[in-house]
């Protein structure tokens, strides 16, 4: 039987599975990076994904106002960055979507 892994071990391996979750990752593959790097069992690689989950969950889980502000200033920053690059078709798609997420044009 495999000791139990410390608090900051668990965050490290949490913090893995939420990186090759937004990767593309699935179930399998966590299990598998888990199985070869970490040599833990089944139970313990349901509990880190569940936890990574909850956490990308956390992440997301924020009123509609506030990620239309958090994406418009993206696309702002976005804009002026694409311009200073002369990628001016950058800008462009960066100030329509901005004009898409303020509603004023469909």
């Amino acid at each position: 039987m495999a000791k139990k892994g410390t608090k900051a071990e668990t965050v490290l391996r949490v913090k893995e599975f939420v990186r090759i979750i937004s990767n593309g990752g699935r179930r399998s593959d966590c299990k598998s990076y888990a199985i070869e790097n970490w040599g833990v069992g089944e139970s313990t690689i349901d509990t880190y994904l569940r936890l990574a989950r909850d956490q990308m969950k956390a992440d997301w889980d924020i009123e509609r106002p506030q990620m239309v502000a958090d994406l418009l200033s993206q696309c702002s920053t976005l804009q002026i960055e694409a311009r200073m690059a002369g990628q001016y078709h950058i800008a462009l798609g960066a100030i329509n979507t901005a004009a898409k997420l303020a509603q004023l044009c469909s």
